[in-house]
């Protein structure tokens, strides 16, 4: 399985949308990603649909050999029926697997956070933001380096079943996902990395 870092961000009073909005809004979603920059042009992006969801996904780009280290990237864009909007990226990982770094953390999350912004899609001033993390037993709370991977790695939550998610315990205003997202990002890294059962 693989782990994932997952962002949510649903608008409050939010009415959700008609069959025909979603379709119409996951149709325009391809360019939307592709207007924000974050995804390199010959990249090429695969839509996909359900009842309750429109999503675009981005190929994971392949390291050079199995140990050679992998900073974060986004592979997922999901808009629900609901309004909600959701992204996946993989974390910063190498060959001991993926890393939780408090200082890569956050800046992760608020390119996350910025990204969901850009796309042009909420635009209602409340809204409510929570993070997780998918398959979190493999994670371990270490400082990612992208020239070479570690050798050891404490991976406390091996063979342990735990989750790793923040609580949507208050709405902030839309500059989250603009000037705010450093703040909130900063907020929702060290409430994830708290959860983590190696944390100090």
């Amino acid at each position: 399985m693989t782990t994932l870092l997952e962002l949510h961000v649903l608008p409050l009073d939010s009415a959700g949308y008609s069959a025909r909005e979603l379709e119409a809004l996951g149709q325009s979603l391809p360019g939307r990603v592709r207007a924000t920059g974050m995804v390199e042009d010959d990249i090429p992006l695969s839509s996909s649909r359900s009842q309750g969801h429109m999503a675009v996904s981005v190929p994971a780009s392949r390291p050079r050999s199995w140990d050679t280290p992998r900073p974060g990237q986004l592979i997922e864009v999901r808009l629900y029926k609901t309004g909600q909007l959701s992204t996946r990226a993989l974390l910063p990982q190498d060959s001991m697997g993926p890393i939780l770094d408090p200082n890569a953390l956050p800046k992760q999350i608020a390119e996350l956070l910025k990204f969901t912004g850009a796309l042009d899609i909420i635009r209602q001033d409340r809204i409510v933001v929570a993070a997780g993390v998918s398959e979190p037993a493999m994670t371990s709370i270490d400082t990612f380096d992208p020239r070479q991977s570690r050798r050891t790695a404490r991976l406390a939550g091996f063979g342990r079943s735990f989750a790793l998610r923040t609580e949507p315990d208050e709405s902030v205003t839309l500059a989250a996902l603009q000037a705010g997202a450093e703040e909130v990002a900063e907020h929702l890294a060290r409430a994830l990395i708290a959860h983590h059962p190696s944390a100090p």
